[in-house]
């Protein structure tokens, strides 16, 4: 896979690579068809927190977090992170299989960010946990189950 093409077709600069790991944090707060306002707003703690905003990685986030990505655009930025967690050395400071099992627990918790009721629901509806098990194959988290338990 050519890394350097494949960021491109998704927008995304060489330089500002790590916001794709975003991606998958936007897929499942837009899976049940709105962005509610406690998804965006752990979705940028997070990116922010995680400095993955370098670069033009704030105009890329705000561009999903205003409209859905497109399918084919959540395909091939899960199959790039699979990827780029399988090699390494081709972009300085690429994923791993650590960082994407960690993506899956951030997009758990993102699911359950807008549906919680004092801490007494989970908050996840059925197409969220639908898009997280997407995200769990397309990223071929080992420990995928896991999720499910948490």
């Amino acid at each position: 896979m050519d890394i350097p093409a494949t960021l491109k077709k998704l927008g995304i600069d060489r330089e500002d690579h790590k916001v794709l790991a975003l991606l998958p944090l936007v897929h499942i707060a837009w899976a049940d068809g709105t962005l509610q306002g406690a998804e965006r707003d752990l979705i940028v703690r997070t990116a922010e927190k995680m400095g993955w905003l370098a670069g033009k990685g704030e105009e890329v986030l705000e561009r999903w977090l205003t409209a859905p990505p497109f399918d084919e655009e959540v395909e091939l930025g899960m199959e790039l992170l699979k990827y780029m967690a399988s090699t390494s050395g081709e972009i300085p400071d690429q994923y791993d299989a650590d960082d994407l099992h960690h993506l899956l627990l951030l997009c758990e918790d993102v699911g359950r960010a807008a549906g919680r009721l004092f801490g007494l629901r989970d908050g996840r509806n059925a197409d969220e946990l639908k898009a997280l098990e997407q995200v769990a194959t397309a990223l071929d988290v080992k420990s995928a189950k896991g999720w499910k338990r948490a």
